[in-house]
């Protein structure tokens, strides 16, 4: 009896693996694409992965090959395509970085960094800013799925980041549509108040961020809106005293104001700050606006302010180096550089 048991489950277990393999020779017969495309795919995430090793060993050439064969037979994979569209932009073949970013996007249309690379691209260096600004609104309008896990995982933060990222990416573009339309054109300043828009919708996502709160500022000077740009300029002061571009339109800023005195202060502290740096080119000519507004407060009758402060440029030279966040100088006492940085005019600029 149980040889007959054993005889009859050996039996049905061919039978069984007989009935497997018909079926899944007839799926072979129906759905041979789907098998096709199977295979396919798995030479291209092999080929993927060379192309991976290659990238992060810096080898470019051989890492686009290797992506371009993975995408031949995998044309889906759209973290190959970015990365390739990466590759294109370090060898400034922008077109071709374009044309692999769109690749990426038809396949992963929520492949938000990618998106943003594209963007950039667009706007900063192929000047097709209405492309560039239709990308990042699509950035702002997406509905990425966030999840947090707390300690493990959590994307929130990031894709509030992305938001105020495509803003401030958005307020560049539109600042750029506005200088191509020409200076104080109709056109223009309307461009450059959907500029401003960007910027103050930036900042409700990039808190204390310096690059966008300057170029609102900036915005805002090239508006007309002396308030509002002082009050900007002081901010990113404040937030990266060791900037010099803030300190030089902010003092740009005051000279228009007609306040010499306070213009001079801030055009020392750029000179104090490119000095350091080693831009001697652009120490030479800030130097001529400090003369001549030197000039200007003697023919006010400021002369005896000018010989009784403390000239801030004489802390540009060889003596003085920075360390641990302050100048040190072998003649003069020592000073805090983010305490001599600061802006102070906050309340000057509120009370306009």
């Amino acid at each position: 009896m149980n040889l007959i048991i054993k005889l009859l489950k050996l039996k049905i277990t061919k039978m069984f693996i007989c009935i497997l393999m018909i079926a899944f020779i007839a799926s072979l017969y129906f759905y041979r694409d789907w098998y096709f495309t199977q295979m396919h795919k798995c030479i291209g995430f092999y080929y993927v992965y060379k192309g991976d090793k290659a990238y992060q060993n810096q080898k470019y050439q051989k890492a686009i090959d290797l992506y371009k064969t993975a995408l031949r037979n995998y044309p889906g994979h759209s973290h190959a395509s970015c990365n390739l569209g990466n590759i294109y932009v370090s060898f400034e073949n922008y077109y071709e970085a374009v044309n692999a970013y769109e690749q990426a996007l038809k396949y992963n249309p929520n492949f938000i960094v990618c998106r943003m690379d594209l963007g950039i691209i667009l706007s900063e260096k192929l000047a097709n800013y209405d492309k560039a600004i239709q990308e990042y609104g699509r950035v702002i309008n997406s509905n990425p799925f966030t999840i947090n896990i707390p300690f493990i995982y959590d994307n929130k933060k990031s894709t509030k980041e992305n938001k105020g990222i495509a803003y401030y990416n958005m307020g560049l573009a539109y600042r750029g549509k506005a200088v191509f339309m020409g200076d104080k054109t109709i056109t223009s300043v309307k461009y450059l108040k959907k500029a401003e828009e960007a910027y103050s919708n930036a900042e409700k996502y990039l808190k204390d961020d310096y690059d966008n709160t300057y170029n609102l500022a900036l915005t805002n000077h090239l508006l007309g809106d002396y308030k509002k740009a002082g009050l900007k300029y002081c901010q990113a002061i404040n937030i990266s005293p060791e900037r010099f571009e803030a300190h030089y339109n902010f003092a740009l800023l005051l000279r228009t104001m007609g306040l010499n005195k306070e213009a001079l202060t801030e055009f020392e502290k750029t000179t104090l700050l490119i000095d350091y740096y080693g831009k001697d080119e652009k120490t030479k000519y800030i130097f001529g606006i400090i003369n001549e507004l030197k000039r200007r407060i003697i023919n006010e009758g400021g002369y005896d302010y000018l010989t009784e402060r403390e000239d801030l440029t004489a802390l540009s030279q060889n003596e003085t180096v920075y360390s641990h966040g302050k100048i040190i100088s072998s003649k003069q006492k020592d000073y805090d550089m983010k305490k001599l940085l600061k802006c102070t005019m906050e309340k000057q600029f509120e009370e306009i």
